[in-house]
């Protein structure tokens, strides 16, 4: 699959972690979220792109005021 931004086929798949932070202020008094997703990036212009994994979608997608 070509890169969406140039059109190369130059692209690697990395294993990454991410700390995901939620926004506000009122995101500061949850706790963050690490997810470990596959990033497709394109070795000739640096467009990079990732799924977040199932479980770490519910879990980003928790009201507000629920934790862990």
């Amino acid at each position: 699959m070509a890169c969406r931004q140039c059109d190369s086929d130059n692209q690697q798949k990395f294993g990454v972690e991410m700390n995901v932070h939620f926004p506000g202020w009122n995101g500061l008094s949850r706790p963050t979220l690490m997810i470990f997703p596959q990033v497709v990036i394109c070795l000739d212009c640096g467009f990079a792109e990732f799924s977040v994994p199932r479980a770490e979608l519910g879990r980003l997608a928790m009201p507000k005021g629920a934790s862990g």
